[in-house]
């Protein structure tokens, strides 16, 4: 008979690959690019990546949503299980090898969301993807009216769960709609039969591209999570030649790249100081990985203050 190993034994997670349920664990800081290189093999992705450089913690502190979430979620509905650093050094496992199965407390996306202030991931276990052989990028352009009436009819038509991502992309003067499209090969003249009507029936020019990266935008420099009917009005109020706003058109969340610059910091808190109390109003809110967090209400201060005291005791 197999030993009980003892309740007071740590059971980490052990780098793995899942291909029969579509799991996969890695460390925290592998890149996009080699965690696809993993998975391709097997017929998987991971559709949430933003950029093949940049490691998995860096895009989940950058950022809670993907282009990708328009269909798979956002990235803490991904994370399945991790190996957690605590402040006091100590390691910790939290979740599982599968989807959430009981009612608690969502200690993931706590943990997550707290900017680094309660610790750090080492590995993350993730929720994998097929890979169905066909990608494409479809772009709508034409007058703003013609634009909206595209994402108007993407979202709330039969087809709204079969699209990877619906994107208002602004940047400058030039405005167009996004939609990433991953499907069998079989079935990719239904997907581009049904894009061809949506353009046709906005009155919108319409684009097809292959597409095998996916919607690789890059880390964002600011990020603001507003309400999906506000998107695109909040994109093009943000959008300047030097500031390029990709509005998630599902999720309500607008991206902002800036270009490089010294000044950056300051650009980005003079967008911040002009939209949150709007956004505030709203129940949305805003995030940078160039600016601090905004400051918690006294009495939730207080409570992380001494969380974070009885997580550093060894």
């Amino acid at each position: 008979m197999k030993a009980i190993a003892p309740l007071t034994e740590e059971r980490f997670f052990t780098v793995f690959l899942d291909a029969v349920d579509g799991t996969v664990c890695v460390p925290a800081n592998t890149t996009g690019a080699a965690l696809q290189a993993r998975v391709a093999p097997h017929g998987l992705r991971f559709p949430l990546l933003l950029d093949p450089a940049t490691s998995l913690s860096a895009h989940v502190a950058a950022t809670t949503h993907a282009p990708a979430s328009c269909r798979f979620g956002q990235y803490c509905d991904n994370i399945l299980g991790m190996n957690w650093r605590l402040p006091g050094g100590r390691v910790v496992r939290i979740g599982e090898r599968v989807a959430k199965t009981t009612t608690g407390y969502d200690w993931l996306r706590f943990l997550l969301h707290a900017g680094g202030r309660l610790g750090e991931p080492v590995d993350y276990v993730l929720r994998l993807r097929p890979a169905c052989g066909f990608s494409l990028l479809a772009w709508f352009e034409g007058e703003a009216a013609a634009l909206r009436g595209c994402v108007s009819r993407l979202l709330h038509g039969g087809w709204m769960h079969w699209w990877d991502a619906v994107d208002f992309v602004a940047e400058g003067d030039r405005r167009r709609v996004r939609v990433a499209v991953d499907c069998p090969p079989g079935e990719a003249p239904l997907f581009t039969e049904e894009l061809q009507r949506v353009a046709a029936a906005a009155g919108a020019r319409l684009t097809l591209q292959p597409a095998t990266g996916g919607t690789l935008d890059g880390i964002p420099d600011l990020v603001l999570k507003t309400t999906p009917d506000r998107v695109i009005a909040l994109a093009e109020a943000l959008a300047q030649p030097a500031a390029r706003c990709v509005g998630l058109g599902y999720s309500g969340v607008v991206h902002v790249y800036l270009r490089e610059g010294g000044d950056r910091p300051d650009r980005i808190r003079a967008m911040v100081e002009s939209h949150e109390q709007a956004l505030y109003a709203l129940g949305g809110d805003w995030h940078s990985r160039w600016l601090p967090a905004p400051a918690p209400a006294s009495a939730e201060a207080a409570w992380l203050v001494t969380l974070e005291q009885a997580l550093r005791t060894p």
